[in-house]
């Protein structure tokens, strides 16, 4: 009773992928928060510019659900403790900072799902408002815990507040979608696209480079050259994959927030209450417009695309009969027009075989119109076995069919005819009795004008008929063709 079925892994190996789960979380948050601390704004590396452990704790809430958690919350606690807070503040921090992830995961998989890729870019806006706005439930945490250890002024309180807040929203503006993106497989890249890609990579981070390493000539300013970039950001959202425009606008970024935190670049020199603010501005138009503008020319080829399988529907659904899926007699008229003057070009011949159905008239008024249709649908997969791929099989109406051989002689086509009226008749017993009369005609042997063709396949059809029925009649030349009946269907079916 108390055996391990085989293959089948043993029940606490959930509780131990859980577990690491929630210790990779920790580990990833704790690494990255103290990497953001060292490349701080403040001296005692306490205050970081951008804070992309944020942005890690809402992608694995997405990713992984929101019972990670306590990954979150122990990398959070750890990281703020080795910057000597005390084990109650660092406690205090850390569920700040959870808080934050799980509401932001909340609200973007209420309103987004989970975006791995944007799909519009209604989406990118609604992630960045989410971003912005559950941001502020770290940055408020943070500045009750500083207001509870004394008594600051109120405009140290205010930049506690601003600087977490903003700091915490450019890292999950940044780095939330990289991982999203990267969490997926992305499709195979042609070498051509890879090295567009590279053609596009370079110039874009050496641009951002230069504009921010102060490595431009003194009489060009440079606040205004950061508009340069922008292009760039565009071309990548107008050729490439969400997830490399993504990693560009991350590096881009990167690149800004680096020397900016340096003393380099036109955000630098702005006072220390306003160059924040600018980076945060730079970095969220950056990510939004390259995101937006990807999400919205993807959402236009899915549309295109599904506007192109609509038509292609419709098409097909104009010449193709809805019962048996064999082309209409609407496509009939028109590839058989084709057919010929390609024929005639060539100087080959086409045969036409009218087929109709023998006694199909007794299963309908017997078994009814349902099991009527049943018959039609055999027959015309029983037509489809027999007939090459340059042959098509058409529904003229009620319970006749034609069939149209290219390239074909004519005894060919009467063995094809013979076949197929011998195979009705072997399957007669699941036809409910029915079987088959073929008339066959060749162009230009019996005509050289579709319409005419078709009635001379008729007439011959109309000799099997009358002769028995359950036959083959190929098209006898000597009759005039002038004075064959009109080509009509017998009965219409249903």
């Amino acid at each position: 009773m108390g055996a391990v079925v085989s293959g089948q892994p043993p029940k606490s190996s959930g509780s131990f992928a859980y577990i690491g789960q929630v210790l990779a979380v920790a580990v990833a948050y704790f690494a990255v928060a103290r990497l953001a601390m060292l490349a701080g704004i403040s001296e005692d590396h306490t205050v970081a510019a951008v804070w992309p452990a944020s942005g890690i704790a809402l992608a694995c809430a997405l990713l992984f659900g929101y019972r990670v958690w306590p990954g979150v919350w122990l990398g959070a606690t750890l990281a703020t403790f080795a910057t000597h807070a005390s084990p109650i503040d660092a406690a205090l921090l850390g569920a700040g900072s959870t808080l934050e992830a799980l509401a932001a995961a909340v609200l973007v998989r209420r309103c987004i799902g989970v975006p791995r890729t944007f799909e519009r870019g209604e989406d990118v806006v609604e992630f960045v408002a989410i971003a912005a706005l559950s941001s502020a439930i770290a940055a408020t945490v943070a500045t009750v815990v500083v207001a509870s250890t004394g008594s600051p002024a109120p405009q140290a309180l205010t930049w506690t507040w601003w600087t977490g807040w903003q700091a915490d929203a450019m890292g999950m503006v940044i780095v939330a979608p990289l991982i999203l993106n990267w969490s997926t497989r992305g499709a195979v890249r042609s070498q051509r696209k890879t090295l567009e890609m590279l053609c596009l990579a370079v110039p874009t981070l050496a641009a951002t480079h230069a504009i921010f390493s102060d490595s431009l000539p003194a009489y060009l300013p440079s606040l205004p050259l950061t508009f340069v970039i922008l292009p760039f950001v565009i071309w990548a959202a107008l050729r490439f994959a969400q997830r490399e425009v993504a990693t560009l606008n991350a590096l881009v970024c990167a690149i800004a927030v680096w020397q900016t935190l340096e003393g380099h670049g036109p955000f630098a020199s702005a006072p220390p209450q306003t160059s924040p603010l600018l980076l945060l501005a730079f970095t969220s138009t950056v990510m939004i417009t390259g995101l937006v503008l990807n999400a919205v020319v993807g959402e236009r080829s899915r549309a295109i695309d599904a506007l192109a399988r609509a038509l292609k529907t419709l098409r097909e659904e104009a010449i193709r009969d809805p019962l048996t899926n064999l082309y209409n007699r609407r496509f009939l008229q028109d590839y058989l027009s084709r057919e010929l003057v390609r024929a005639e070009r060539e100087g080959i011949r086409v045969a036409v075989i009218m087929i109709d159905l023998d006694h199909f008239k007794r299963v309908n008024d017997t078994a009814g119109h349902s099991a009527g249709d049943k018959v039609l649908v055999e027959v015309a997969a029983l037509l489809k076995r027999h007939i090459r791929g340059s042959d098509i099989a058409c529904r003229f109406g009620g319970e006749e069919f034609t069939l149209v051989l290219p390239n074909t002689t004519l005894q060919s086509a009467r063995s094809r005819a013979e076949a197929i009226c011998a195979a009705v008749r072997e399957e007669s017993g699941c036809l409910m009795g029915v079987t088959a009369s073929l008339g066959v005609a060749l162009f230009p042997d019996s005509s050289t004008e579709p319409e005419a063709l078709l009635r001379a396949a008729d007439q011959a059809l109309y000799q099997a008929k009358g002769r028995g029925r359950n036959q083959v009649r190929v098209f006898n030349r000597p009759a005039s063709v002038s004075t064959l009946r009109p080509r009509t269907p017998r009965r219409a079916h249903g």
